[in-house]
This record gives structure tokens, sequence and C-alpha cells, in this order.
């Protein structure tokens, strides 16, 4: 199988990680030497270290995008950012946090041992005072910087402070092929039940229903808990976000949802191999256009819009159809999130530039880039792609789904995404794999399946 772009792109990022995260520039006369015009720069500027993860090979040119913006309006300020694989990023930052040289400024998931890990070691300066005085809360959808920084406070004594601030959404809805719609007179789902209807017409028609890749466990994982919501609505779910002691993973509706997902893969519903692809291989897989549905997250968005003008597939998304028609569901939150080690060596540089990652002009980059921004969108909605339009929509009226997976105990997002795998692959029963979670939640993580997890959601 060819090696995707996303491999491509982990496997530069491994080089860098070999080499100490520095570029390797021409050499002359057997010594290094950085681009023309740089050596200059560095001896005059004030360089801001930023370490910027993500996932998602088309994201790097944003990023570097935003670095120069803010050059551009920080005269005598250089922005040397480096982007990172998500599991990668984790593993530099506890280096390097260890070691007392952490970056200026670091982008990074809440998942696993992400930003919450570096709450609770005490390891990032408190962002109260600049969230109070600059007004961030007010600028980002309601509720959305609070609800983030309450997970990433549970259990380490400093609840209510702000450590991070996301400038994405993440929400999960579900990508279709309009043209495979149209031409099997499918009309979008309604109901669960309506959804399983669609996979068996797809099916019988020879094309895939659903598209998946799982070899990273976060898209299994986010089917599960999509159809745990919704089975049930939100607020049965909520109290494993406190946590809840009293909360369990071991009722009807978390075993329904594991029973279909596992009839699924056994009917052949899903992506052929899908163990084997990642979220990007699948993604490429979907474009083909013999792949009827995909769930997504919004931020796989830079990815969807690249491969839509590339393909030339006309697509659009929907929320995900609940047990009772007119109720659909999405569930939502911020994504990964701007933080400031306490090492920052420029810490009112590193706040301004967060506080520039919360402008509009940063809300219609993303935009542009297929992103969904954190802030309220307003007027610049309308210069959206098509696809982006209906999630947008889908955000503002769908009942905002719980992520389970994001419940403030350590390893349990590794281990229900490790578990679903097993699930999927036929070598877990949905009991063994509510057990596993039930002790992982009850234990406080004391007791775990644990696998490599990139943190994603």
């Amino acid at each position: 199988m060819k090696r995707s772009l996303a491999r491509a792109v982990r496997f530069c990022l491994a080089a860098l990680t070999l080499t100490g995260g520095a570029l390797a520039y021409p050499t002359v006369g057997g010594a290094a030497r950085p681009p023309v015009g740089r050596e200059n720069a560095s001896m005059t500027s004030t360089v801001v270290r930023v370490w910027y993860g993500t996932d998602d090979p088309t994201e790097e040119a944003l990023a570097q995008a935003l670095a120069r913006r803010f050059e551009a309006t920080h005269s005598g300020v250089r922005v040397d950012l480096q982007s990172y694989a998500l599991a990668d990023l984790n593993g530099r930052m506890e280096l390097a946090l260890s070691a007392g040289t952490p970056p200026d400024i670091v982008y990074t998931t809440p998942r696993g041992p992400g930003l919450a890990a570096y709450v609770r070691a005490g390891q990032l300066t408190n962002l109260s005072p600049a969230w109070r005085q600059r007004g961030w809360a007010t600028r980002l959808r309601p509720n959305v910087l609070v609800d983030y920084n309450r997970l990433l406070t549970a259990n380490s004594g400093v609840a209510g402070h702000v450590y991070a601030v996301p400038y994405t959404m993440a929400a999960v809805g579900v990508l279709y092929n309009k043209t495979l719609f149209h031409k099997l007179s499918l009309r979008i789902p309604r109901t669960l039940a309506e959804l399983d209807s669609i996979n068996s017409r797809v099916k019988h028609a020879g094309l895939t229903p659903i598209g998946l890749g799982n070899a990273d466990g976060w898209v299994g994982d986010d089917w599960w808990l999509t159809l745990v919501n919704a089975r049930t609505g939100p607020t049965p779910l909520a109290p494993a976000l406190r946590p809840d002691p009293h909360f369990s993973f071991r009722g009807a509706p978390f075993r329904d949802a594991a029973v279909t997902l596992q009839r699924w893969a056994t009917v052949g519903y899903f992506t052929p191999s899908f163990n084997g692809l990642d979220a990007q291989d699948s993604m490429d897989a979907f474009f083909d256009g013999r792949t009827a549905m995909q769930l997504v997250s919004s931020t796989q968005n830079g990815q969807i819009l690249a491969l839509s003008r590339e393909r030339k597939l006309s697509v659009g998304v929907f929320a995900f159809p609940s047990t009772h028609a007119g109720h659909p569901i999405m569930p939502q939150s911020g994504y990964a999130g701007w933080a400031i080690p306490r090492g920052s060596a420029h810490p009112a540089l590193a706040t301004a530039f967060i506080d520039q990652m919360l402008s509009p002009q940063t809300a219609a980059l993303l935009l542009a880039h297929g992103l969904l921004p954190a802030d309220t969108l307003g007027r610049d909605a309308h210069a959206a792609a098509a696809f982006q339009q209906d999630f947008l929509q889908a955000l503002e009226t769908a009942t905002p789904g719980v992520y389970l997976d994001a419940a403030p105990i350590p390893t349990l997002n590794a281990t229900m995404e490790a578990t679903i795998q097993l699930l999927l692959a036929g070598h877990e029963s949905p009991d063994v794999m509510l057990t596993q979670l039930q002790t992982t939640y009850a234990s406080s993580g004391a007791r775990a399946t644990s696998t490599r997890t990139d943190g994603e959601f």
C-alpha cells in the first residue's frame, strides 16, 4: 500500500526529533547555514518559540501563515514555529519541561499526556488575568473556554483557573457523498433506524456504506461515543466529566452502541481493511467516490476541503441522527489549546500571540483553511465552503453531545481507543469492552488497558 502523506509527514517529524528538532540547512564548506536573510534576523530579533501539534498534514501551511502574521504586527519579533504530530509533541514536551527548556507557547491536545497532565504537574502559566483583561471568553462561543479549562483542572486543586485557550472547535458530524445519495435516492437519516437502512441499501448496491480508518484508534472511539449520545442524549452522560463516582459504563445504551459497531464491522459496512488504515488514509478512500458516509471531526476539515477541491466531489455534512426523529446530536468542544509553559522565556509576547489567535482575522484564516473557529462567526460564515456551512448550521441547531473520552481520568482515552479497536477487530466482546472501561473509570486510571494514543478527537 502506498504510504500516506500523513505517514510521510510523521517520518519527517521523527527525523527532526533525532536531530534535536533543528532543520537541516544546506552546508557550505562543511558548516550548516540558515536560509539567506535568517542569519541576520536571528541576531536582531526576539525569537518566540512555538510548538504546534497536529496530525493533519494540511495544517502546516496554516500554522506558518499565523506565525508570519504575528511577525508582521510585532516589529523585531521572529516566530520560530515547529509543527509536530501530537504523539511526538507530547513526548517532546515532557522532556523539555523536565529539562526546563520548554517553548514559549505550545498548541496541543487536552487528551492523553497533554495539557491536563501539564496542569497537574504545575508546568503551565495561569492565564486567568489575561482572560479577564482581554475579554477572551466573550470572543469565543458561550462556555467554550470555561468548560475546556474545567476538564483540564479537574482533580488538580486549581479549579476556576484558565490554562489553555482553544481557537477551533471539535465537532462530530457525518460527511456524505451527495452524488451517491442522489444516485441511490437516499435522504439524510433522521433516526438511527434510517441510518441502518441506508447502510444496507448502499452495501446491496456494491458500495461502501461507511468510511473508516481506525489504525490510530480515535475514529472508532468517536463512533462509539456518538452512538451512545444518540441513544441517551447528553444529560445522563454529563456526570462522567465531573467525574461522578456513581457514573457507570455498564448501562444498555453503552452496550447497544458496542453491539451495533461490532455488527457493522462483521457484515462489512466499513471500509475494507479499516483497522490497517489511519484517519487520513480512509479520508483519501472516501474521496475515491465509492463510499456513502464517513464520521468526521471538524478538525479534519482542512483535509476535507483540500480533497474536495482536488477530486471535485460534491460533499455535505449532517448532524448525527438519534433514536427519535428531529433530535440530532453533535458531540462538540474546544479542540487543542494554546498554553504558555511556566518556563517561557517571553511570556508577554506569548500572551500577545494567543490574543491574536482569537482575533477576527485569525478566524477568517481558519475558516478559509476549512476549520471551524471557536469564536462567534457572524457575518463571515457565508464565505465558507458548502460542507462547512452544513457543519456550522448543525453546530447551531443540534443538541451538543458529550465527549465521554474527555472525562478527566488518566488513561481513559487510551483505554477507550484500545478496547474499541479490539471490539471492531472481533477480538473482544461488548461486555468485556465495557468492563475494561468501567474498571479504568472507577479506579481513576489506576487499572487500565493502555495503548499508544495520539490524543485526537
